[in-house]
């Protein structure tokens, strides 16, 4: 093929054709470089995505280690309150004896002063 030149076009396609094919030229550099912004914005959120999957897996760690702690705390809370009960348990047990030897000593002390 032989090179052409300007005038030779203009003359077999005319002003119309020239300015088509320069628009055809230029949408088509323009779509190559939308499609290559488009490429680099993909890329840009897939870091982005793969960013934010990387904090959120901290999140979940995160909640996890508190849960579990949640758990061990409800566990020695609830062993402190068995214990509690217990205690409670054996001083009201020991009240009991107590008044009833308070009621003893009552009674035994009516007899003394010549109570009936």
């Amino acid at each position: 093929m032989e090179p052409t030149s300007f005038w030779a076009k203009l003359a077999e396609y005319g002003l119309a054709g020239i300015v088509i094919g320069m628009l055809f030229v230029i949408l088509w550099r323009m779509l190559i470089w939308v499609m290559k912004w488009v490429d680099k914005q993909a890329d840009q959120h897939n870091a982005e995505r793969l960013s934010w999957l990387k904090v959120l897996e901290s999140l979940n760690q995160s909640i996890e280690l508190h849960n579990q702690g949640s758990i061990e705390a409800r566990k020695a809370t609830e062993e402190a309150h068995k214990y509690q009960k217990a205690e409670h348990e054996k001083l009201a047990e020991g009240m009991n004896t107590v008044c009833s030897s308070l009621k003893e000593t009552e009674k035994a002390l009516g007899r003394i002063n010549g109570y009936k």
